[in-house]
């Protein structure tokens, strides 16, 4: 994933018109466009896997280790698809076959790495929102928007994908449309 902050005013006004003008966008002091870049998995594996590598020194390392395999080999199976999906079906295949023996991830297709890449983007922009607002700030996910324009706004290559934009600032006591609503927790919230 990456972020892009967006605060000069005349990208702001783009950036709130391809958000459809939505309250939020058009009151935030700042924004930032959250980004899921699939398209660089050989790097960051290899990033990984290079600093696991150079700071397993001479420690009993069963967890470095595996972090190696996973950088260097598991990532690569999971990752490398093709177009057509020739290479996400066979993997499909291979994970139903394995699964009849033991348990283990069945996320394997492009498809199943695209919905990965968008959940670790949201959990960073989860992080970044909750850092803002610890800091004393306000913030605001917007999943509403033209990603197509949005994209070329920010000069993304074709295969980054827009997962949200958050706006930054400072929100009215009284709120846009009233009081903060929540979804009461006995409504979403389960024991097991």
């Amino acid at each position: 994933w990456e972020f892009y902050r967006v605060n000069t005013p005349d990208k702001m006004k783009e950036l709130s018109r391809y958000c459809m003008g939505q309250n939020t966008t058009e009151t935030a002091r700042e924004m930032v466009v959250v980004v899921v870049r699939t398209d660089l998995w050989r790097n960051r594996a290899r990033s990984n896997y290079e600093f696991v590598k150079t700071n397993l020194g001479d420690r009993p390392a069963f967890k470095g280790k595996s972090a190696l395999t996973y950088y260097g080999k598991l990532m690569p199976i999971l990752y490398n698809n093709d177009s057509l999906g020739i290479r996400g079906g066979i993997k499909m295949l291979v994970a139903w076959l394995s699964g009849l023996r033991r348990p283990l991830v069945r996320q394997v297709n492009r498809t199943d790495m695209r919905i990965v890449g968008h959940k670790s983007a949201a959990l960073a922009a989860q992080t970044f929102m909750l850092s803002m607002v610890a800091e004393g700030h306000d913030t605001c996910p917007v999943e509403g928007f033209d990603s197509k324009r949005l994209k070329k706004l920010l000069n993304l290559p074709s295969r980054a994908e827009i997962n949200m934009v958050i706006t930054c600032g400072k929100r009215i006591p009284e709120g846009i449309y009233g009081p903060r609503f929540r979804v009461p927790l006995e409504e979403v919230v389960f024991s097991v």
